[in-house]
């Protein structure tokens, strides 16, 4: 094949594949892209807006509170956004900004053109905006939930909390729920999958790594929160009783099941913020991570016990002593891989040449 014949061959081959990955031209095409960068952008600008407003919300709430016997916002008012600033932080912003930084950035880590599915993860980009527009509509129409984030039952069944507010709250959350288990599904499938010939999992970065232990642990905490919600909201609609004492449910259920996810989502969000660290330390101390299988096994054993601390928010729900006390200690265990990960950055940079620039004074500071 002589030198103008490649050429032209490259030429053809980067038009089908700028035809195929590329966005078409116009409003409609960039509605309709898929590819990774562009619905990640989208993911972390969306999140940011909502972050922005649950801080508005939350310089409300702290204006109400900063004198007694304010009444800057009534107490209705304020359960509202306490409720929305809440929803907003866990639910829009805090597990949606670090699965959007996931999608732009990890196929190209892992050497793919695109993230797996890329019709699927612009699905669950549109699904978390009509999610999270929906409910500040009904914040603004005066439906807004009211019941607090964690919407504890019997506080947020229908005889305590009548009318649509906690009805909108649960259908709605149901599409992040959603859209968070889209990504998730989408970010396993391409490290386990897609990587770049000659990139085995143990070549692969921290980074990718902490991104992959949060993907699972999306995958198996976010349907008990859409099982809880789900049945909060056929015992407010067609009167069932999953959480009605009288009727031989159990409102401590709900706690059961909120938490199982909600704990969790405490390492959802520390551990890829982790992975944060243990990219932009080697950069700056000029030396290859220390204990890269520390690394990763830490990562893995905190999302592993993470799971078995969910009772540490229940301890005043009357539980059993003995059963307690394991939670207990699962609790104290948990400091264990993290010190781990501490030990591997302190050795790292012992033992390097470090710059002192932002980022690397930012994972000082963390």
């Amino acid at each position: 094949m002589t030198p103008e014949t490649a050429t032209k061959t490259d030429d053809a081959l980067h038009r089908e594949l700028e035809k195929t990955w590329g966005d078409k031209p116009g409003i409609w095409g960039s509605l309709t892209s898929v590819n990774h960068k562009t619905i990640g952008k989208r993911f972390i600008v969306t999140a940011f807006c909502f972050f922005v407003f649950a801080g508005i919300l939350a310089v409300l709430m702290r204006i109400q509170l900063a004198r007694p016997e304010n009444h800057f916002i009534g107490p209705d008012l304020y359960n509202q956004i306490f409720t929305m600033h809440g929803t907003t932080m866990m639910f829009l912003f805090a597990v949606p900004i670090m699965e959007a930084i996931a999608v732009f950035l990890v196929p190209l880590i892992v050497g793919t053109r695109s993230i797996a599915f890329p019709r699927l993860n612009a699905f669950g980009y549109w699904i978390f905006l009509f999610g999270g527009i929906m409910i500040f509509v009904a914040f603004i129409l005066n439906v807004g939930p009211d019941a607090g984030w964690f919407a504890y039952v019997p506080l947020a069944g229908p005889q305590y909390a009548p009318g649509k507010r906690v009805d909108f709250w649960a259908q709605l959350i149901t599409f992040t729920e959603v859209s968070a288990l889209v990504v998730a599904t989408e970010l396993i499938t391409t490290i386990f999958k897609l990587r770049a010939p000659g990139m085995s999992l143990n070549r692969i970065p921290v980074y990718v790594w902490s991104i992959l232990v949060m993907a699972f642990m999306v995958f198996f905490a976010m349907p008990t929160i859409a099982l809880a919600s789900t049945s909060l909201i056929l015992d407010r609609l067609v009167s069932t009783h999953f959480f009605n004492p009288a009727e031989g449910g159990d409102p401590i259920l709900w706690q059961h099941l909120f938490w199982f996810f909600g704990h969790p989502e405490v390492y959802i969000i520390f551990i890829p913020a982790t992975g944060f660290v243990s990219a932009i330390i080697p950069t700056f101390v000029r030396r290859p991570i220390f204990g890269y299988t520390a690394l990763v096994l830490s990562l893995i054993s905190t999302a592993f016990i993470g799971f078995g601390l969910w009772v540490h928010h229940m301890f005043a729900a009357g539980l059993p002593k003995m059963g307690q006390s394991f939670f207990t200690a699962a609790t104290l265990m948990i400091v264990i891989p993290s010190g781990v990960q501490i030990f591997c950055w302190i050795a790292t940079i012992w033992s390097g040449r470090p710059i002192f620039k932002t980022p690397f004074l930012f994972s000082l500071g963390f």
